[in-house]
Protein backbone atom coordinates (compact mmCIF):
# COMPACT_ATOMS: atom_id res chain seq x y z
CA UNK A 1 0.00 0.00 0.00
CA UNK A 2 1.49 3.48 -0.90
CA UNK A 3 1.27 5.88 1.88
CA UNK A 4 -0.21 8.86 1.44
CA UNK A 5 1.42 12.41 1.09
CA UNK A 6 1.53 14.84 3.35
CA UNK A 7 0.57 17.40 1.17
CA UNK A 8 -2.71 15.22 -0.22
CA UNK A 9 -3.71 15.48 3.26
CA UNK A 10 -2.86 19.41 3.35
CA UNK A 11 -4.62 20.08 0.43
CA UNK A 12 -7.87 17.77 1.31
CA UNK A 13 -8.44 19.36 4.98
CA UNK A 14 -7.60 22.90 3.21
CA UNK A 15 -10.30 22.49 0.67
CA UNK A 16 -12.76 21.35 3.10
CA UNK A 17 -12.25 23.80 5.66
CA UNK A 18 -12.23 27.15 2.89
CA UNK A 19 -15.60 25.15 1.41
CA UNK A 20 -17.09 25.73 4.83
CA UNK A 21 -16.39 29.24 4.57
CA UNK A 22 -17.45 30.00 1.31
CA UNK A 23 -20.35 28.17 1.71
CA UNK A 24 -21.44 30.93 4.22
CA UNK A 25 -20.60 33.11 2.31
CA UNK A 26 -22.77 31.39 -1.25
CA UNK A 27 -25.75 30.68 1.35
CA UNK A 28 -25.71 34.65 1.94
CA UNK A 29 -25.54 35.87 -1.92
CA UNK A 30 -27.90 33.23 -3.07
CA UNK A 31 -31.56 33.69 -1.03
CA UNK A 32 -30.32 34.27 2.91
CA UNK A 33 -29.33 37.67 2.26
CA UNK A 34 -32.05 39.27 0.75
CA UNK A 35 -34.18 37.59 2.84
CA UNK A 36 -33.05 39.14 5.53
CA UNK A 37 -33.62 42.68 4.15
CA UNK A 38 -37.34 41.33 3.62
CA UNK A 39 -38.11 40.86 7.59
CA UNK A 40 -38.31 43.76 10.02
CA UNK A 41 -35.87 44.94 11.10
CA UNK A 42 -36.42 43.82 14.90
CA UNK A 43 -36.66 40.45 14.21
CA UNK A 44 -33.31 40.71 12.25
CA UNK A 45 -31.69 41.85 15.58
CA UNK A 46 -33.77 39.26 17.70
CA UNK A 47 -32.20 36.26 15.09
CA UNK A 48 -28.44 37.64 15.26
CA UNK A 49 -28.47 37.54 18.84
CA UNK A 50 -29.59 33.90 19.17
CA UNK A 51 -27.59 33.07 16.18
CA UNK A 52 -24.23 34.98 17.38
CA UNK A 53 -23.27 33.05 20.53
CA UNK A 54 -24.05 29.68 19.20
CA UNK A 55 -21.71 30.05 15.82
CA UNK A 56 -19.35 32.51 17.16
CA UNK A 57 -16.84 29.69 18.34
CA UNK A 58 -17.20 27.35 16.25
CA UNK A 59 -15.95 29.56 13.03
CA UNK A 60 -13.41 31.67 15.01
CA UNK A 61 -11.95 27.70 15.13
CA UNK A 62 -12.82 27.25 11.17
CA UNK A 63 -11.20 30.51 10.46
CA UNK A 64 -7.95 29.81 12.28
CA UNK A 65 -7.67 26.12 11.24
CA UNK A 66 -7.86 27.66 7.80
CA UNK A 67 -5.52 30.25 7.79
CA UNK A 68 -3.23 27.91 9.55
CA UNK A 69 -3.92 24.79 6.69
CA UNK A 70 -3.59 27.08 3.68
CA UNK A 71 -0.75 28.76 5.17
CA UNK A 72 0.80 25.20 5.46
CA UNK A 73 -0.31 24.37 1.85
CA UNK A 74 1.55 27.88 0.64
CA UNK A 75 4.27 26.31 2.20
CA UNK A 76 4.55 23.26 0.65
CA UNK A 77 3.59 23.93 -2.68
CA UNK A 78 6.19 23.68 -5.30
CA UNK A 79 7.75 27.20 -6.45
CA UNK A 80 10.79 25.72 -8.59
CA UNK A 81 7.92 25.24 -10.95
CA UNK A 82 7.04 29.26 -11.05
CA UNK A 83 4.92 31.71 -9.46
CA UNK A 84 1.63 30.59 -11.41
CA UNK A 85 2.31 26.92 -9.44
CA UNK A 86 1.35 28.57 -5.98
CA UNK A 87 0.04 31.94 -7.26
CA UNK A 88 -3.46 30.49 -6.16
CA UNK A 89 -2.59 29.21 -2.96
CA UNK A 90 -1.05 32.57 -1.85
CA UNK A 91 -4.08 34.09 -3.36
CA UNK A 92 -6.81 32.40 -1.38
CA UNK A 93 -4.48 32.67 1.67
CA UNK A 94 -4.40 36.46 1.31
CA UNK A 95 -8.19 36.40 0.72
CA UNK A 96 -8.53 34.55 4.36
CA UNK A 97 -6.60 37.58 5.58
CA UNK A 98 -8.75 40.16 4.10
CA UNK A 99 -12.11 38.48 5.00
CA UNK A 100 -10.69 37.82 8.53
CA UNK A 101 -9.69 41.78 8.91
CA UNK A 102 -12.42 42.47 8.14
CA UNK A 103 -13.90 40.30 10.52
CA UNK A 104 -12.07 42.02 13.05
CA UNK A 105 -12.39 45.75 12.13
CA UNK A 106 -16.14 45.47 10.79
CA UNK A 107 -18.10 42.35 11.49
CA UNK A 108 -17.38 41.65 15.28
CA UNK A 109 -17.59 45.55 16.42
CA UNK A 110 -20.86 45.72 14.67
CA UNK A 111 -22.02 42.07 15.88
CA UNK A 112 -20.42 43.92 19.53
CA UNK A 113 -23.49 46.40 19.17
CA UNK A 114 -26.48 44.04 18.19
CA UNK A 115 -25.19 42.25 21.34
CA UNK A 116 -25.70 45.22 23.59
CA UNK A 117 -28.09 46.49 25.25
CA UNK A 118 -27.28 50.12 24.13
CA UNK A 119 -28.62 49.53 20.68
CA UNK A 120 -31.78 51.76 19.49
CA UNK A 121 -34.45 50.65 17.33
CA UNK A 122 -34.10 53.65 15.41
CA UNK A 123 -30.27 51.98 14.58
CA UNK A 124 -31.58 48.11 13.96
CA UNK A 125 -32.41 49.25 10.40
CA UNK A 126 -29.31 50.86 9.55
CA UNK A 127 -26.88 48.32 11.48
CA UNK A 128 -28.43 45.02 9.77
CA UNK A 129 -27.65 47.26 6.20
CA UNK A 130 -23.92 47.50 7.72
CA UNK A 131 -23.93 43.99 9.17
CA UNK A 132 -25.46 42.57 5.78
CA UNK A 133 -23.13 44.96 3.76
CA UNK A 134 -20.00 43.18 5.09
CA UNK A 135 -21.31 39.42 5.11
CA UNK A 136 -21.96 39.70 1.48
CA UNK A 137 -18.20 41.57 0.92
CA UNK A 138 -16.78 38.73 2.96
CA UNK A 139 -18.79 35.90 1.26
CA UNK A 140 -17.09 37.40 -2.35
CA UNK A 141 -13.61 36.75 -0.46
CA UNK A 142 -13.96 33.29 0.76
CA UNK A 143 -15.93 32.17 -2.59
CA UNK A 144 -13.15 33.60 -4.96
CA UNK A 145 -9.94 31.95 -2.75
CA UNK A 146 -11.93 28.50 -2.86
CA UNK A 147 -12.55 28.63 -6.31
CA UNK A 148 -8.90 29.61 -6.88
CA UNK A 149 -7.77 26.50 -4.21
CA UNK A 150 -10.58 24.59 -7.09
CA UNK A 151 -8.57 25.88 -10.13
CA UNK A 152 -5.30 24.81 -8.12
CA UNK A 153 -6.32 21.44 -7.71
CA UNK A 154 -7.60 20.94 -11.03
CA UNK A 155 -4.56 22.21 -13.29
CA UNK A 156 -2.01 22.29 -10.86
CA UNK A 157 -1.85 18.74 -8.94
CA UNK A 158 2.21 18.11 -7.73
Amino acid sequence: MKPIELISVVRIVGIVLYFFIAAQGAFYHFGFGKALYNIPSEDFIVLRKAVDPIVRGKFKVLYLSALAIIFVWFLMSDKSAGFLSYAPVLLAFLLLVADMALIVKVSEPVNALINSDTLSTAEFSTVRSEWLKFIMIRGYLSIAGFLLLLIHLVFKVR
